[in-house]
């Protein structure tokens, strides 16, 4: 090593001394030489250091006095005031008559490089000269600015790119550049420039480095430094294109195929990621979360953006969930967009399918309509269906990207082949890709046309209407009559919500025409199908066709005689417009016949015939004739038969009655011979009248004639009775019969006909009595009769009869009709009402309801309650929702003999909300009656709802069958469906519960379709429990896995086998056993299934141990036939046996020492440390070769801690291990090709150990009774080492002592260990404790020593002293343990405060302490003769050190003038 003098105090520098010339290694010991001389010399000294910056940790200085005699001097050295002990100091040498002497010390150099100031001070007899400090100096330094730019030509990016790095005024000139890249060294040479400046005369330089780097890696963010390298430090700049470029993040755009492009695609389709950005980023693809294969993806760039593309099968888009975009590049933060491809889960949209009525009145007849509402997904096309057939084209739709639901329709014609009866119609609504929603069915709309032809009622003065229906897939009317077609007068279309078209067509015909009976057809036809059917109507068909009655009138005898002209007249009773013909002796009459006229009930006829004609007559017959009834005629016989006595009758007239005459009389005379006469009547046999002369024609034969005469209301009588006579010539007379009584009160009886249900209710009513007249009444209101009739019997009292036909409909309202039989000539009247109460039983009816089954609700968008009213009357039925009148649609109550019929129609959903429900039949008739039916179930305990795969399915070999366990069922309306991940797979499974009370439990079975066998599939069941709860079962989990094996090795309890376990798990696992390709029988297996449906298989394989041990490779196959998949694993002793297991660690430990001087053999020991050594082996080897005799292997050892230990031993040869061959140790598992290896040999560089006691700290000796010494033993090589104690020269039992096994430092070369010596505190004696250490390096043992250990903490009195100096007292107080001590300071014995400084306790090398309290002088009022005391108190001990001041001096010395002061210990007090 050189040294270099550059400095000393006295600031004189001396060039003859540098570090070219000065090594403290030529100084050698020297030779001491005294000469004698009577003068001295002071030494000059001057510092010497390390030349350069060295090596290693420390710097070396040097101290060099010279000049100096005699030779004896002294260095001391000291580090910012401290002393330091580890110098050296060479003798000195001898010059001439003057000596030269030199000191080194090693400094730290990390304190030499903090410029920390070192000393070297010399003492010598002839004067100390100034000492010389040491401190590392320090140089001129500039650091150099640095920067970094990019440069380059026209544009960025098209030309290439050159990075200059510039550093700028920096001293000294050394400097080195280096360049990186990414933090890596960068090998291409750069170009560089040294600049010097000359700046206020002081030189600094600057310097350039240029490099070009590769573009690609430029443009892709790569990061270049320059690193320059001064003064030992660095000066880095980093520049990159990220730095050139803002670094936002990319804007990304995905384009990606429509939904359209998908469902059509037949191979591929492509999604696009548009980047833009000014980097070549890298695009990357994720789907799903996976990268997709290279080949499918391409990237491209044009000016501003980067393309990226994806192609993938359109099937496997379908599959997709989630597609992910992203754009890496080192310049920016990670940037990517990513699309959901399978959309949120949307409301099921409303889908409804109907027949286009706007198309077919264009002439399209079979187009149907898709009406889809609620939508909420854009992604969907539709399809129609012919009884689940497909018989459109997808029909794809693109809805607006605006928010909210959306509506649309979509039509197509059906195909011909598909116009069946039997065919019904849907259409689907595919949302996404794997979503359908279905609409209701059109039913079956290419039906036959049928027809219904009916009697409008009409004005009697108006035209007849006649309406005629059709019903079918497209039918039209015509209307015909007699074949020739009729316009219609208006018709109307529609169509029903099954698509089936209802038209209808009005004909009005005239009255007139119609009343001729003339048939007319209505003619439905539908040309599509070619189908027509007929039907036709007349006023024959329409009303009753029973002949009439007919009355002849014919005229009177007077008459005849009397007038030239008589007429006879015909009255038909008939509702037809009849054709009225007179015949004269069966011979139409060629005589005037007036026109024909009618009421409401008759048709009269006259026929005008000559009198002399009519005295012609024989008969007379009034014929009726109409197309509607058989011919009906009535005939008059004329002319009288030969005279006799004639017959006299009186009756009242009947015609005179009918023409208001009430108190007429007719006076019948038959059997007249031609003779004259005359005709008087009587009132209780006395003449009324007077005589009426009759002129007999003179004609052969007896004649007849009617006299009448009207009663003077003188005789209106009750007891009055007429007769007439008939004066026949003078002497002749002949007395009628009496009348009887006449004039009686009206009476009257009213009854009630039996009607045709259909048909009207007829009242017939029945009066008698003189003149009686019949009117009706309902509520006060006359009613018209719709017939009567007029008779009187032979005694002359009047018998009317009237016909009242009511409608049904009034009648069954309990309505009353009375019938008022009233005499207006007597002024007198009776009445008697009936009604349909009076007539039928008035017991209010039964009634029954039968409301709609829970699957009728669930499963149709209308249902219909029927409420049965038992009863005779027209009741008014009413229904009642909740107590409200329902404002639903109710159908027109029909009826039949014992009931009425009433149907509600509700919607399901207006349903579901019901609570009760009631029919309510009123009538007049009877107290109101209704029937409440409870629609609303009571409220139910939840049921418990669970869903498994069915193991016993599962064993007949259906293995994707559910079962969903219902149980604590208590309400009957239910249905149960499946779900796959939440979508209804199965049909509504509805339930009938048996009427019972208590809870239920069912099972419902559903297999599933293989397109839902599905790894991400999971299935549950739910139980919809009346219209709006449901519960839902735990889902099955995903049990379409694929298979999976477990194989495990079973502890054995058979000797000599080994059982092998095998577990399968997946949907339907099966297992078998292989080895060596061969299968092997399982000696047992079983099957089971979990909550979650998957199934557990497993299979037991016993194997024989010896064949076990040969390491055979056995095979456990799980296979799923079902899902075509199958797994294997397989075991040996080897795949059992982990990695870890087969991984030792091996420690060789040489011969003990004891062994050392052996001629012989010494032992080498192995030890081999693992979790399981049973099958692991151990070779030795010596200086390199194989040793396989004189070795012995124990058997595995184990240990608490999970652990063994395999012990081998080898005896080597004394010679070969003082040869310093090496001894190797390997141990190996019989499964693994890798070995584990330990060595030993004996060692040529010995360390000898450092043996150390550590000294007990005062806590420690204090804490108890017990304490522990610690020796260190250190830096020792090898490390086999005996340590052991000795007290008072007495080895120690090494129960006393703990020896800890020796560990090397991390980096270290040598070893270290520890030995705890436990000592009592009682026991100890001042003993004197020795550590003794053993080392092959030496065969001396190493020692370390420690006296007196608990000298410190045993009682040792203080001895004090007091000092006196000019400014202050010291009390020293010496000698005394334990530690602790006080020390106060008293002026006079007064409490008052001074002003004194007290040092800690100082530890001495005999464990006492000694301590010292200074009390300055300043600020003390001493005066002379007071007292200032130092009390010192120890322990039980208190001292007293007392000091007074004296008037005078003169004898007084202070320790600052190094003399010592007289001290009187006044007081020794044990307290």
């Amino acid at each position: 090593m050189r040294y270099y003098s550059y400095k000393f105090l006295s600031e004189v520098s001396i060039d003859s001394l540098n570090c070219d010339n000065w090594a403290f290694d030529y100084w050698g010991k020297g030779t001491m030489v005294t000469v004698s001389s009577a003068a001295s010399t002071q030494p000059t000294v001057f510092p010497l250091m390390q030349c350069g910056s060295g090596t290693g940790n420390t710097v070396t200085l040097g101290c060099f006095a010279t000049g100096f005699t005699p030779s004896s001097l002294t260095y001391a050295w000291t580090k910012n005031g401290a002393a330091l002990t580890n110098s050296i100091q060479y003798p000195p040498v001898q010059k001439g008559n003057l000596y030269t002497g030199i000191s080194q010390i090693q400094v730290p150099k990390q304190d030499w490089d903090q410029r920390q100031t070192f000393q070297c001070a010399v003492t010598h007899a002839a004067g100390n000269p100034p000492a010389v400090s040491f401190q590392k100096p320090v140089l001129r330094v500039v650091s150099p600015n640095i920067t970094l730019h990019p440069v380059w030509y026209g544009e960025l990016g098209t030309s290439p790119v050159r990075l200059i790095c510039t550093l700028s005024d920096f001293f000294p000139e050394t400097l080195s550049v280096n360049w990186q890249q990414d933090n890596q060294p960068f090998n291409i040479q750069p170009i560089q420039r040294k600049l010097q400046v000359l700046e206020r005369q002081e030189k600094i330089f600057g310097l350039t480095s240029e490099i070009e780097p590769n573009m690609t890696e430029w443009e892709a963010g790569s990061a270049f430094i320059c690193k320059a390298t001064h003064n030992n430090n660095d000066f880095t700049k980093m520049i990159s294109i990220c730095q050139i470029y803002t670094c936002t993040p990319p804007s990304i755009h995905i384009e990606i195929p429509s939904f359209m492009t998908v469902m059509m695609a037949t191979s591929n389709v492509m999604a696009t990621c548009s980047v833009h950005t000014v980097f070549n980023a890298k695009v990357t693809w994720q789907m799903d979360g996976r990268l997709p294969p290279s080949n499918k993806v391409r990237q491209i760039r044009n000016e501003t953006h980067l393309i990226g593309t994806l192609t993938v099968s359109s099937r496997e888009w379908k599959q997709l969930r989630l597609i992910k975009c992203k754009a890496e590049h080192r310049c920016l933060s990670s940037a990517e967009k990513s699309i959901h491809l399978s959309e949120p889960a949307a409301t099921a949209p409303s889908v409804e399918i109907r027949r286009s009525l706007p198309e077919l009145l264009k002439g399209n007849s079979a187009v149907l309509e898709c009406d889809v509402t609620q939508l909420s997904s854009s992604d969907l096309y539709i399809t129609f269906q012919a009884d689940s057939d497909n018989i459109s084209k997808e029909l794809y739709v693109d809805l607006p990207e605006t928010p909210g639901l959306h509506s649309i329709t979509r039509r197509v014609t059906i195909p011909s082949n598909y116009w069946t009866n039997d065919t019904s119609f849907t259409c689907t609504v595919n949302q996404g890709f794997t979503r359908k929603f279905t609409s209701n069915s059109t039913g079956s709309f290419f039906v036959d046309p049928s027809v219904e032809l009916l009697l409008v009622p009409s004005d009697v003065s108006g035209p007849q209407r006649l309406l005629c229906s059709g019903w079918g897939f497209n039918p039209q009317i015509k209307w015909f009559s007699e074949s020739t077609q009729r316009p219609s007068s208006s018709s109307d279309i529609s169509m029903d919500a099954d698509g089936r078209v209802a038209v209808t067509s009005e004909l009005k015909i005239p009255q007139k025409e119609w009343k001729t009976g003339k048939v007319f057809i209505c003619e439905v036809s539908d040309k599509s199908l070619n189908k027509q059917v007929r039907q036709n109507i007349s006023l024959c068909s329409a009303c009753s066709s029973i002949p009439p009655s007919i009355t002849v009138e014919i005229p009177s005898f007077k008459t005849v005689m009397s007038t030239s002209q008589v007429q006879a007249t015909c009255l038909v009773r008939t509702a037809f417009d009849a054709k009225v013909t007179w015949l004269m002796d069966g011979r139409v009459s060629p005589s005037k016949t007036d026109r024909p006229d009618s009421n409401t009930t008759h048709i009269f006829s006259n026929v005008s015939v000559s009198s002399s004609q009519w005295k012609q007559l024989k008969h007379i017959t009034c014929r009726a004739e109409h197309a509607c009834f058989s011919l009906a005629e009535k005939t008059i016989s004329v002319a009288e038969p030969a005279a006799t006595a004639p017959s006299v009758e009186i009756r009242r007239s009947l015609p005179e009655l009918l023409k208001g005459n009430s108190a007429v009389l007719e006076c019948d005379v038959t059997q007249l011979s031609s003779s004259d006469l005359y005709v008087t009547f009587q009132a209780n046999s006395v003449d009324i009248s007077e005589k009426q002369y009759v002129d007999l024609h003179e004609a052969s034969g007896v004649h007849s004639i009617t006299r009448r005469f009207t009663v003077p209301q003188t005789h209106w009588k009750k007891d009055t009775r007429f007769t007439c006579t008939v004066n026949q010539g003078f002497s002749t007379n002949f007395v009628s019969n009496s009348t009887g009584n006449i004039f009686v009160d009206p009476s009257v009886e009213l009854l009630l006909v039996p009607s045709d249900v259909s048909g009207l209710q007829r009242l017939l009513c029945s009066g008698w009595g003189f003149n009686p007249q019949i009117k009706w009444f309902s509520e006060s209101t006359q009613r018209p009769s719709s017939s009567s009739d007029i008779s009187m019997d032979a005694d002359g009292r009047v018998a009317v009869t009237s016909e009242l036909k009511i409608p049904q409909k009034e009648w069954k309202t309990g309505k009353v009709f009375i019938c008022e039989v009233s005499d207006k000539s007597l002024n007198k009247q009776v009445r008697q009402n009936i009604s349909v109460c009076s007539a039928c039983s008035s017991i209010p009816p039964s009634i029954t309801v039968e409301i709609p089954s829970f699957k009728t609700v669930m499963s149709t968008s209308q249902v219909q309650a029927t409420c049965l009213v038992l009863t005779a009357f027209d009741a008014k039925v009413t229904w009642l929702m909740d107590g409200r009148v329902s404002p639903s649609k109710t159908d027109r109550p029909d009826s039949n003999t014992t009931h009425i019929f009433s149907n509600v129609s509700v919607s399901s959903s207006q349903w579901k909300q019901l609570k009760h429900i009631t029919c309510r039949a009123e009538h007049a008739c009877f107290s109101l009656a209704e029937k409440t039916i409870s629609v609303a179930e009571p409220a139910a305990t939840a049921p418990s709802v669970e869903i498994r795969r069915s193991l016993p399915e599962l064993l007949k070999g259906n293995s994707a069958v559910l079962e969903c366990d219902v149980t604590q069922l208590s309400s009957s309306d239910l249905y149960v469906t499946f779900q796959a991940n939440s979508v209804d797979i199965s049909e509504k499974q509805y339930v009938d519960l048996h009427e019972a009370s208590g809870v239920h439990s069912i099972t419902k079975r559903f297999t599933v379709p293989q397109t839902h066998w599905k790894k991400d599939t999971r299935f549950t069941c739910t139980v919809n429990q009346g219209f709006s709860t449901n519960f839902v079962s735990n889902s099955t989990g995903n049990i379409f896995v694929d298979p999976s094996v477990e194989l495990l090795l079973v502890p054995s309890d058979v000797p000599g086998l080994q059982r092998l376990l095998c577990s399968g798990w997946g949907f339907n696992p099966q297992i078998k056993w292989f080895s060596e390709s061969t299968q092997r029988p399982s000696s047992s297996s079983d099957i089971s299934m979990d909550a979650d449906g998957r199934v557990a298989v497993t299979s037991e394989l016993k194997i024989p141990q010896k064949e076990w041990k040969t390491g055979k490779v056995f095979i456990c196959e799980v296979s799923d036939k079902s899902l075509n998949k199958q797994v294997r694993q397989n075991i040996s002793l080897c795949s059992v046996t982990p990695a870890s297991s087969q991984i030792v660690s091996v420690y060789v430990e040489g011969p003990p020492l004891h062994q050392l001087q052996n001629e012989g053999q010494v032992t080498v020991t192995c030890l081999l440390v693992g979790p399981s050594l049973n099958d692991f082996s151990i070779t030795w080897k010596v200086g390199g070769k194989e040793y396989s005799p004189g070795f012995h292997t124990g058997p595995p050892v184990s240990h608490s801690n999970g652990t063994e230990t395999l012990r081998s031993s080898l005896n080597v040869s004394a010679e070969d291990w003082h040869a310093y061959k090496q001894v190797s140790c390997e141990g190996k598992h019989q499964c693994s090709s890798q070995g584990f290896e330990g060595h030993i040999s004996k060692s040529r560089d010995l360390y000898p150990p450092t043996v150390k006691i550590m000294q007990p700290t005062a806590s420690e000796l204090s804490a108890s009774d017990v304490l522990t010494l610690t020796c260190l033993v250190s830096g020792f090589f090898p490390s086999n080492v005996i340590v052991y104690w000795e007290e008072n020269g007495q080895t120690l039992p090494s129960t006393h002592y703990t020896n800890s096994p020796a560990w090397k430092y991390t980096g270290g070369s040598t070893y270290s260990m520890s030995s705890r010596l436990n000592t009592s505190k009682s026991e100890d004696t001042e003993s004197t404790y020795t550590c003794v250490v053993k080392h092959e390096s030496s065969p001396t043992p190493f020692e370390s020593t420690i006296e007196d250990v608990f000298a410190e903490v045993t009682y040792s009195k203080p001895s004090a002293t007091l000092l006196q100096g000019s400014r202050e007292i010291v009390c020293l107080v010496s000698g005394f343990s334990p530690a602790r001590i006080n020390i106060t300071w008293l002026l006079d014995d007064s409490q008052d405060q001074l002003d004194y400084n007290t040092s800690e306790p100082h530890r001495g090398p005999k464990g006492k302490f000694s301590v010292q309290s200074h009390l300055s002088l300043t600020g003390v009022n001493w005066l002379p003769g007071s007292v200032l005391i130092c009390r010192v108190t120890h322990a039980n001990t208190t001292l007293s050190l007392n000091i007074t001041k004296t008037d005078n001096l003169e004898h007084c010395d202070f320790f600052d003038d190094n003399t010592e002061a007289v001290v009187n210990q006044d007081m020794d007090v044990e307290s």
